[in-house]
């Protein structure tokens, strides 16, 4: 009887788990909202709400869209309600109905009117998120589940978190793969704490880009359509603008970089700055502006496009990414606007994983899974952000504040800062140390940033040093923690910047010095001091052009440095096949007029398309002082493709446009990673005096390539670099052998891999689909077209079984590689471990210094030795030793890895290292 009752109420709580609805909300306006849910049949879609728990008396209905996919027989029913004719910043109950199921009565808030708050002190607030993604591992709604209990500890556990945050900012990769499985078990499933209670603006992602579906599951279930501002649409569900209050959020698809999103944006941003109701300017994109992990894994379209264009906006305070798991928190250096990661829980991501850089434009990069909170006081005319973490895999943290920064408007800039150095007496040498005074303001800001720039001009023209620093600089693992970040300005005066021995030449120089606030606020620069180095041992004339390539008739600037000052040395621009001589004219000069550093302008530019160089002289000769600067003069060509993505033996079609036509100008065809006049090109054309033209290519083998216009017969590029993929499975992949024990470490070595910074080596159970089943582990490879790797011990599988090792591209679910069977035993096979030390046979040392002896000491006699690279060629063997000692003097080995196969009793296979 009791097994029976206990029976029955697990049966109840499963029915009513199953019969629950689960409601979603997007698309929020002044007098609207946007429910939608998910049931597996039935496509009624009705909406009860009104303004108490116990009045619900309007309804909204509508009918579902019905969708398939893999695993969804025409049986996922979206629906999607549209809630209208509502009241502005308004509280509204509701609950969600198909059939007779019924959810639970929920509640949310409309947007406020532009300009306006949407609490009654005052605030208008978002949540944070991003990268979702992990479908089997309780992350992203432990996330979410931690930022509703820091929300209600913050204002109240009788509050609805509509009552005081107005929307969740959702960062992209809300799913890892675009299918139907992972919108209802990653986003929607996820998100169910907060998704029923605060509406959610989505952005794309690179991950919403793969899968079955792909961007239509996208547009499928985001309703983004008819969101303008200012009457001005993109047009795109991809990307967008909306106001919420006094904040105007620009939303960017970095995975989609176009001059569509640019054009558009020329037309928000006038707008914007000309709206009284626009206080603050929140640019969003899924990849990064910056990285210090993962380096160069961000847009450089945001970066270097859409930024300049934004930074012309005094509203714009902050900009989001996301696309790495961690946080990280910068600043631009020259305007008022901070730039975030913002968190996320998906593949981990810590200190050691990847290249690394420490960049000048990122305070702090912090390894741990966080979300943020952005709060803006539009009485006191402030924007405040808090990011909160909840720990890492190596340790759980309950909402712990990591981060926070501000924007204030009306603050004064800090005081102007100067120089306290007395800078006397006839020279001074290095190392040298100067002091700003102290930091002093008459706000309350306390200081951030200091910046040191010294220059042999008294302009500043040209910058000799910039010492630019932050109070903080959270960069690299701190001890043996790579979830933890070490400050390495801790315990620095950044009033104070030492020139080391080294850095500056003799000559006279200029300084000066400025303080940055904590509001991002740069005081005026200081007086500036001149100072003398002497018996300097560095010597450093250069000469630069401001850009490598000039449109004809346009000016060129050409800047130089540390010359011997004499007032006939000289400047000439030649083309690339002149060599300076009185028969053999500069294009143009000047003279320098002894000016030791300086830029010279060639005002009118040159006419003729073609390569040049500038050349820098003494003192009226043709003796030349530095190494040419070339340069490119001519129109800018532009590549295309037909297509990304060939199929072997199909013709490659490669347009150009806007081309100089020189001489024997030609197209050349490259795999990816290789760098032309290192190699020879794959395939290529001359252009024959053609501006505009395409070619047709032949015969491609598998692999990635890249397209490139090369200037007069050589390896001078123009233009854009055109990427292009030819068949599928193109990378080849390899392992050391098939069968491992459990404490053996899989060699993984690989050919013709695209390229990518996040290309990375998976490993699945046999049979494994990876758009579905969970991975056994993964691992970045810094994007190398080609090399080997091992596969660090934490990702080597855990269990007795079959599995299969393969490469997948961009961090994505694309496949590119062959996949590779292998098996996992139990440590019976026979074997030894690579490096390891055991029973019947030792290796050491191991690593080895390259010439130092590697010794083996074996339990049977060893027959024979055989060393192979990673390759699989035999390097090395020794036949008939019939000795169980035996040593190896690896003086003909280069450093590497290398696999050495010993045949005793049985066959031992060890990894040898060589340093």
């Amino acid at each position: 009887m009791k097994k029976t009752f206990i029976f029955l109420i697990l049966l109840f709580y499963k029915v009513i788990f199953a019969q629950e609805l689960f409601p979603y909300l997007q698309a929020p306006s002044q007098t609207s909202m946007t429910v939608s849910w998910k049931t597996e049949s039935n496509n009624e879609s009705i909406v009860e709400y009104g303004s108490s728990e116990t009045q619900l008396d309007k309804t909204s209905s509508a009918t579902a869209k019905v969708f398939s996919d893999t695993g969804y027989n025409a049986n996922y029913y979206y629906h999607t309600v549209k809630v209208d004719g509502l009241a502005a910043n308004t509280k509204y109950y509701y609950r969600v109905k198909t059939g007779s199921r019924i959810s639970q009565v929920y509640s949310f808030k409309t947007l406020p009117i532009p300009g306006q708050a949407a609490t009654a002190d005052g605030h208008l607030r978002f949540l944070v998120l991003g990268d979702n993604q992990m479908r089997d591992v309780p992350r992203f709604d432990s996330l979410v589940s931690a930022a509703k209990r820091k929300i209600a500890k913050l204002w109240g556990y009788d509050k609805d978190p509509s009552d005081n945050i107005a929307m969740t900012v959702m960062m992209g990769d809300q799913v890892d793969v675009g299918t139907l499985d992972h919108y209802e078990n990653v986003h929607f499933k996820k998100n169910r704490k907060l998704s029923g209670l605060l509406p959610t603006q989505t952005l794309v992602g690179n991950h919403e880009t793969y899968g079955t579906l792909g961007m239509q599951a996208y547009y499928d279930h985001f309703v983004l359509d008819d969101v303008s501002y200012k009457g001005v649409s993109s047009g795109s569900e991809a990307y967008y603008a909306r106001q919420v209050g006094n904040v105007l959020f620009i939303c960017f698809d970095t995975e989609h970089p176009s001059t569509a999103q640019v054009n558009w944006l020329n037309q928000i941003l006038p707008l914007a700055n000309q709206d009284a109701t626009v206080d603050w300017i929140v640019s969003q994109g899924h990849r990064p502006y910056q990285a210090e992990q993962y380096v160069g894994d961000i847009s450089t379209w945001i970066r270097n496009t859409v930024m300049p264009v934004l930074n012309t906006s005094n509203k714009h305070v902050l900009h989001i990414g996301a696309h790495h798991h961690l946080y990280h928190r910068g600043q631009l250096k020259n305007f008022p606007t901070y730039q975030i990661i913002s968190g996320g829980v998906a593949w981990d991501q810590y200190w050691g994983m990847a290249t690394e850089q420490d960049f000048d434009d990122v305070q702090k990069t912090i390894s741990n899974w966080m979300y943020q909170i952005i709060d803006v006081d539009i009485n006191k005319g402030t924007f405040n952000v808090e990011s909160y973490s909840i720990g890492s895999i190596y340790e759980w943290k309950d909402n712990v504040l990591m981060d926070s920064f501000h924007s204030a408007k009306n603050k004064t800039k800090p005081d102007t800062p100067s120089i306290l150095n007395n800078f006397t007496g006839q020279g001074l040498e290095l190392p040298l140390t100067v002091e700003s005074s102290t930091y002093s303001t008459t706000s309350d800001e306390l200081i951030n940033s200091t910046e040191f720039v010294f220059s042999k001009t008294p302009d500043f023209s040209i910058l000799e040093k910039d010492i630019y620093r932050d109070y903080e600089n959270l960069y690299g693992k701190k001890g043996n923690r790579v979830d933890e970040s070490k400050d390495l300005n801790e315990g620095m005066d950044i009033t104070k910047a030492t020139l080391e021995a080294g850095a500056l030449t003799n000559g006279t120089y200029y300084a000066k010095v400025r303080h940055r606030d904590r509001n991002l606020r740069w005081s005026d620069w200081s007086a500036v001091k001149s100072f003398n180095i002497i018996n300097s041992t560095a010597v450093n004339t250069k000469i630069e052009t401001d850009t490598i390539a000039y449109k004809p008739n346009t000016p060129i600037k050409v800047i130089y440095t540390d010359t011997p000052g004499k007032a006939k040395d000289w400047i000439g621009l030649y083309k690339k096949s002149q060599t300076p001589s009185g028969s053999s004219p500069a294009q143009k000069w000047n003279y320098t007029n002894g000016q030791v550093s300086g830029t010279m302008t060639f005002g009118t530019g040159l006419t003729t398309p073609g390569m040049y160089y500038a050349a820098i002289f003494s003192n009226d000769s043709y003796t030349e002082l530095a190494a040419r600067k070339h340069f490119y003069v001519g129109p800018f060509v532009e590549l295309s493709s037909d297509k990304n993505v060939y199929e072997v033996g199909n013709a490659v079609t490669v347009s150009f446009a806007n081309a100089p036509a020189l001489a024997k100008d030609w197209v050349g065809i490259y795999k990816v990673g290789q760098t032309p006049g290192e190699v020879n090109s794959t395939q290529w054309k001359y252009i024959n005096g053609q501006t505009n033209g395409a070619f047709t290519f032949n015969g491609l083998a598998k692999g990635y390539y890249y397209v490139q216009y090369m200037l007069e017969d050589g390896y001078q590029a123009v233009g854009n670099k055109l990427f292009f993929q030819v068949g599928d499975d193109i990378t080849q992949l390899m392992i050391n052998k098939t069968m491992f024990n459990l404490n053996e470490n899989i060699i993984a070595t690989w050919t013709d891999a695209p390229g990518i910074v996040k290309d990375w080596i998976g490993i699945y159970h046999k049979n494994d689909d990876p758009n579905i089943d969970p991975l056994v582990s993964y691992t970045y490879f810094d994007g190398k077209p080609g090399g080997s790797i091992q596969i660090p011990n934490e990702n080597m599988p855990k269990e007795v079984g079959e599995y299969f090792i393969v490469i997948f591209t961009n961090d994505s679910y694309n496949e590119v590689s062959n996949r590779v069977q292998f098996q996992m035993m139990d440590g019976t096979l026979g074997t030894a471990a690579p490096d390891a030390h055991n029973n019947e046979l030792q290796v050491y040392p191991n690593p080895v210094n390259k010439g130092d002896k590697t010794f083996l000491k074996s339990k049977y006699p060893i027959d024979q030795i055989d060393i192979y690279d990673m390759t699989g060629s035999l390097f090395y063997t020794s036949k008939n030793i019939n000795s169980m000692n035996y040593s190896i003097i690896n003086q003909s080995l280069p450093t590497g890895t290398y696999i050495m196969k010993v045949h005793s009793n049985k066959l031992y296979t060890v990894k040898m290292i060589v340093k």
